[in-house]
């Protein structure tokens, strides 16, 4: 057995665990901690300790204030546990309507939540029609190019949307794919006024998907679902789009 353990801790990745230690270290008496002080913690050189400390700040679970030596945590942190309690919430609540939804239609239906510019897919409900999705639940699309995402996006700050996609890198998937944060504000702001996206898949040629947001008290986008099918079956069904933003409407009354 300890031989298997050991085996087992050859696929660990020490930075990684050093990086985890870092944040559990912090805490309501180590609020703030130099460099040095995390070596410490760590029990390793501040040379060491440095490169992970400066992946932390530049992914932006740490900061030093301004003329500051000390490093303290940022509310990026939250978002890891704040993301897997609120995909286990939507998963729970959303599972019987969503498979309703497909039950009625025949079409697979899909859950997300974002995650800066990614969507992750949290739970899918497969049809039994020859043509089907193959996103697996767990997997990451980017939101700029996928209907649940486009949704997701258009509810945040003009300022956050800027900082997230500064630099970005729109890669054109498709001859429909947003290739700019120009063009991509302007779909925002008519998927908003929209209040749901019926497209022509951004990411794969063939498939129409569409899509309405699941939201939270207040009227904040916290998810969405989509339906999905081959293009000739969906096209923007008036039925259908009804069936799916009524279906997102009733599962947030529970959110």
């Amino acid at each position: 057995m300890a031989k298997q353990k050991g085996e087992q801790r050859n696929y660990m990745a020490n930075s990684l665990v050093r990086g985890l230690e870092i944040l559990r270290a912090f805490d309501h008496k180590h609020q703030d901690m130099t460099l040095s002080d995390i070596a410490e913690v760590l029990g390793v050189s501040t040379s060491a300790a440095y490169r992970i400390v400066y992946t932390l700040e530049q992914e932006g679970y740490i900061c030093r204030p301004t003329e500051k030596k000390q490093y303290r945590l940022t509310s990026r942190v939250m978002e890891l546990g704040y993301s897997y309690i609120k995909s286990l919430d939507i998963n729970e609540i959303a599972l019987p309507h969503v498979t309703d939804l497909r039950n009625r239609t025949n079409f697979t239906v899909h859950v997300a939540v974002l995650d800066r510019t990614d969507i992750v897919y949290i739970h899918r409900a497969l049809s039994d029609r020859s043509m089907v999705s193959n996103i697996p639940v767990g997997s990451r699309l980017p939101a700029y190019a996928t209907s649940m995402g486009r949704l997701l996006l258009s509810d945040l700050a003009k300022e956050h949307l800027e900082k997230l996609f500064d630099g970005f890198d729109f890669k054109p998937l498709t001859p429909l794919t947003p290739t700019s944060f120009a063009m991509l504000k302007k779909l925002l702001k008519e998927d908003r006024a929209r209040g749901y996206v019926a497209q022509n898949s951004h990411i794969a040629s063939g498939t129409f998907a569409i899509a309405a947001p699941l939201t939270a008290e207040g009227g904040r986008y916290i998810g969405a679902i989509n339906l999905s099918g081959h293009e000739q079956d969906l096209q923007g069904d008036p039925a259908l789009i009804e069936d799916v933003v009524a279906t997102a409407a009733e599962i947030s009354r529970f959110l």
